[in-house]
């Protein structure tokens, strides 16, 4: 009786195309990375992370990243819009010394085309400061770039923003209530829904992957049970 013919193997990731994903207008539509997929339909809508600095090939935008969604493909090209930006936790940490205050505020704002997004920003500064300068510095952070964002598109806030830009007049500004270190809009985050919310990362050179072994935290031993008291004998 003759063996049965094996199966062959299908390598699905040598089926896959490569996409080249273009950056939105305000980061004047640079190629900004290759990504794989099997179809168009798999690939709408997916989201991106990208370092900062692949983009401007500036290295003082090496803690910044931005996350980009694919909303259009032609071809081989995926056409890209902005949905946030964020900058390293590492380096926020590094801003913050002793005898310094970190002051932090969230809210939402909304551009000049009427885009809706959330602004998360930190204050360092140069000494510790009272609650009512805290007070203060929050309620001037929230009117200083509310403004700001309702007077520009929504694109060239953003670019202000991400490139380092936009915070030289708050700056000042919140240097007129105690003595300022650093201003960082360290997150935006654009308000939308989407079926697709996973975040896909660049897919990286197979010599790269197979020599980098991931960083995890060990798991946390389990504690023992505390042993019950004895009870008190009775006279």
């Amino acid at each position: 009786m003759a063996a049965p013919a094996s199966k062959k193997v299908v390598d699905s990731w040598k089926a896959k195309k490569w996409y080249t994903v273009i950056a939105p207008n305000f980061l004047n539509n640079i190629e900004a990375a290759q990504v794989p997929s099997l179809a168009d339909e798999s690939l709408m809508n997916r989201i991106i992370e990208i370092p900062l600095k692949e983009i401007t090939r500036d290295l003082n935008h090496m803690y910044t990243s931005i996350k980009l969604r694919i909303h259009e493909i032609k071809g081989k090209k995926a056409y890209t819009k902005f949905i946030g930006h964020s900058i390293a936790r590492e380096y926020l940490r590094s801003l913050v010394r002793r005898r310094r205050d970190v002051v932090d505020v969230v809210f939402m704002t909304v551009s000049k085309d009427g885009i809706e997004f959330r602004v998360k920003a930190m204050v360092v500064t140069e000494n510790s400061c009272s609650e009512r300068q805290r007070k203060s510095l929050r309620r001037k952070i929230v009117e200083v770039l509310s403004a700001k964002s309702r007077s520009q598109d929504f694109g060239d806030f953003i670019k202000e923003i991400v490139l380092g830009r936009g915070v030289q007049d708050l700056h000042k500004e919140l240097g007129k209530i105690t003595p300022i270190r650093r201003v960082e809009v360290w997150k935006t985050a654009l308000k939308e829904e989407f079926d697709t919310e996973e975040v896909h990362d660049l897919p990286k050179p197979e010599h790269e992957s197979q020599g980098q072994q991931s960083l995890q935290r060990p798991p946390l031993e389990e504690e023992p049970a505390p042993k019950p008291e004895p009870s008190a004998s009775t006279a």
